[in-house]
């Protein structure tokens, strides 16, 4: 596999697992709602489900062929074709400096440390206080580093366990503060039969 980073899974999100990951948002708070990794649009058919308007979905999608697939699925949605790791100013390009949430449906098990820990900063530069990042997993913990939840001051509880999956999967919701002026909110998840992971995150 020529760029084993830009697909995350064998199959396509089930229909299941994308309602619950999209289930986990508070689509209370303020901001954009972000997708990390929007692929051939499982997870984004669910949050538009959820009832989460175009005006306010985006979804960020390294690959060009898979971009110009959810355009084509989804003409209304906000497309921005770029790497997860520079989503400020990826976002900040189009007006948005806050975010209810992140959902990802990003590899972040198989990537590098460096790599998620670029993700993870940059979504909680924008999440919301009270907001959340949404993580799914196949792995029996949450596929964040231990020494990247600690920089970050991250926390993570299991949200839920999806077993109608190939392979099954689990997520996560991370929620973060931070004593400032602001909190910032992230999801990771964890587990082997598609679990839903909630985590709570405390930056300090």
């Amino acid at each position: 596999m020529r760029s084993p980073f830009k697909i995350g899974a064998i199959a396509a999100s089930s229909k299941g697992l994308a309602r619950e990951m999209a289930a986990q948002a508070d689509l209370s708070l303020p901001g954009a709602v972000i997708e990390l990794g929007g692929g051939t649009g499982s997870i984004t058919r669910a949050i538009l489900d959820r009832g989460v308007g175009y005006d306010r979905l985006y979804s960020v999608e390294f690959d060009h062929e898979l971009a110009a697939t959810l355009r084509h699925r989804f003409p209304r949605l906000h497309v921005v074709e770029g790497d997860a790791g520079e989503l400020v100013p990826l976002m900040a390009a189009r007006g948005v400096h806050q975010a209810a949430c992140v959902i990802s449906g990003l590899p972040l098990l198989g990537m590098p440390a460096s790599v998620q820990h670029r993700i993870l900063k940059a979504a909680f530069m924008l999440i919301a206080p009270g907001g959340r990042f949404i993580q799914f997993t196949y792995g029996p913990t949450t596929p964040t580093r231990p020494a990247i939840m600690r920089d970050l001051n991250l926390k993570a509880r299991r949200a839920g366990h999806i077993m109608m999956n190939v392979p099954p999967r689990a997520f996560g919701a991370t929620n973060g503060q931070k004593r400032a002026r602001r909190c910032l909110n992230s999801l990771p998840s964890p587990t082997p039969a598609s679990e839903v992971w909630r985590n709570d995150v405390y930056c300090t």
